[in-house]
């Protein structure tokens, strides 16, 4: 004898009207990169009270009086100083949520992003990697740079031919320093790209870590 969940369930897949669905995930995020800085340049920038946030925003890079060889990016380029790794996206944590809607606007289904509410609700949840400073041999400099940013940082379309199910979900992530970045997300085992972000600024951070 089929239980009430069961019953439910089918019920609500004869009331199901196949069509385009909307996907997205909002909240607080943006960009972040490290990115591996020589120790004389580090030196220099400590030696002279080098003023790193100007320096990271400073876009004329004619009025820059930093030597070219004590340069770790150029000036305002704070972003190509990426080589240990660079990610952008909305952050996975309780601040930040996934929604779904049909065609109509209609929420079907909403939740936080954070990993283990997530897992809670038996959705699959993965960390595709980890990059630390600490991880580097003892000596070497790490240079953070991050813009933080609210709003849209994934919009896409799916086309659905049952009603949507949570369990088909999964969601990978990135742990940068302890900030945990949506790196992919997957529905039925397939992908789904991102088609659509809208964001706004709202503060920077830039900074060396020293690995000693």
């Amino acid at each position: 004898m089929a239980t009430r969940e069961q019953k439910e369930k089918l019920v609500e897949a004869l009331k199901f009207v196949p069509g385009t669905f909307s996907i997205r995930c909002w909240g607080y995020g943006g960009e972040i990169v490290l990115g591996s800085v020589e120790r004389d340049v580090y030196n220099y920038f400590v030696e002279h009270d080098v003023d790193l946030e100007e320096y990271a925003t400073q876009w004329a890079s004619e009025d820059c009086e930093i030597p070219d060889n004590f340069r770790p990016f150029s000036p305002g380029e704070w972003y190509d100083c990426d080589d240990v790794c660079h990610e952008n996206g909305v952050e996975m944590s309780e601040y930040c949520k996934i929604l779904i809607e049909d065609s109509e606007g209609n929420t079907v289904w909403e939740h936080v992003l954070e990993p283990f509410m997530l897992e809670e609700s038996e959705v699959e949840v993965e960390c595709y990697d980890e990059y630390y400073a600490e991880f580097h041999d003892p000596g070497n400099i790490v240079f953070l740079g991050q813009s933080i940013e609210k709003g849209t940082f994934f919009g896409a379309d799916i086309e659905l031919t049952a009603p949507f199910d949570p369990t088909k979900l999964k969601i990978v992530y990135t742990d940068v320093e302890g900030l945990l970045i949506m790196s992919s997300l997957f529905y039925n085992d397939e992908e789904i790209y991102n088609d659509g972000a809208d964001t706004r600024g709202k503060s920077m951070e830039f900074k060396f870590l020293n690995t000693n």
